[in-house]
């Protein structure tokens, strides 16, 4: 093979516009503004019916706060903690209260947590605040009618990463908490294995050093002692990385004894399957029905 085509490769068989290409959703879709929209007005609708505190301090900075749409009754209620996508650079809670008018009529909390986007903030830095947002229900449960022993959580795109890193936590070590608060977790569309975005045009805003994409690369923190299981996928029509990089956590979680499905969204992309937390006859809304036991 020529030195050339040898030097060309940046990762692993992807030329730097072949793996840009993979990370690039614009390049696909000319105008995602009408997935927001969607996403949007199906939260608006959802607030309209379901009774929800919105905008819950849960640090100190103006952009950590939660929405928190409780399940009605006088029972303790199982929790899911939403951590929203958008490249780490946009998006918000405000377009993910929709699920919350599927899972809260079946007893179960919804809530989603807003925190600082790129370059405003660090991705270690978004990492911490979901980590915050976490321990914080735990410790409120009380306060919001939440069985703390019934926390779960879940992401989409970059939300999946984060959902990850929240998965990995060591939480004793970071926060006195026991290791096992998190019951279940469900990461769509999310990156795993940062090595990838490190290389690619992704790096020109996330300004991550060696040290950053290992120290914030899930798969390289997998723990050795975990109960808890794992909903991981894509969608059909995300792009090979997408593919591989839930693959290849769900083989390393696995591998370590740990509990763990491979879903795949069929007829989805990557900014439609989103939706799906939200559509109770969606396999994914009943697989995650199924895990949190409701």
């Amino acid at each position: 093979m020529p030195q050339d085509e040898i030097t060309d490769k940046v990762f692993l068989d992807y030329t730097q516009e072949e793996l840009d290409w993979q990370y690039d959703h614009s390049k696909r879709f000319r105008d995602t503004g009408l997935f927001q929209k969607e996403r949007g007005d199906a939260s608006s609708a959802a607030q309209r019916t379901v009774k929800g505190f919105l905008n819950v301090q849960y640090g100190e900075d103006t952009r950590e706060v939660v929405d928190i749409f409780p399940a009605p009754g006088t029972k303790r209620s199982p929790a899911i903690i939403f951590m929203h996508g958008g490249a780490w650079t946009r998006g918000s809670k405000e377009g993910y209260s929709f699920p919350a008018a599927k899972f809260v009529p079946r007893g179960v909390t919804w809530i989603a947590t807003e925190f600082t986007n790129v370059p405003e903030g660090t991705l270690s830095n978004q990492v911490r605040q979901n980590r915050d947002a976490v321990a914080w229900v735990y410790n409120n449960a009380d306060t919001y009618g939440l069985d703390r022993n019934k926390i779960y959580i879940a992401g989409h795109s970059s939300g999946g990463h984060m959902c990850a890193m929240s998965l990995v936590t060591d939480w004793n070590k970071l926060y006195g908490l026991p290791n096992d608060l998190i019951k279940g977790a469900v990461a769509i569309s999310g990156m795993y294995d940062l090595e990838a975005v490190y290389l690619s045009y992704r790096n020109t805003y996330l300004n991550l050093s060696q040290s950053d994409w290992r120290e914030n690369s899930p798969i390289q923190h997998i723990p050795l002692v975990s109960d808890t299981p794992l909903l991981i996928g894509c969608a059909e029509h995300d792009t090979a990385e997408f593919h591989r990089q839930p693959e290849e956590f769900i083989k390393a979680w696995q591998a370590a004894g740990h509990k763990g499905e491979f879903i795949e969204l069929m007829d989805r992309h990557h900014f439609t399957g989103s939706m799906c937390f939200g559509e109770a006859e969606h396999p994914l809304f009943k697989k995650m029905c199924k895990m949190i036991g409701v």
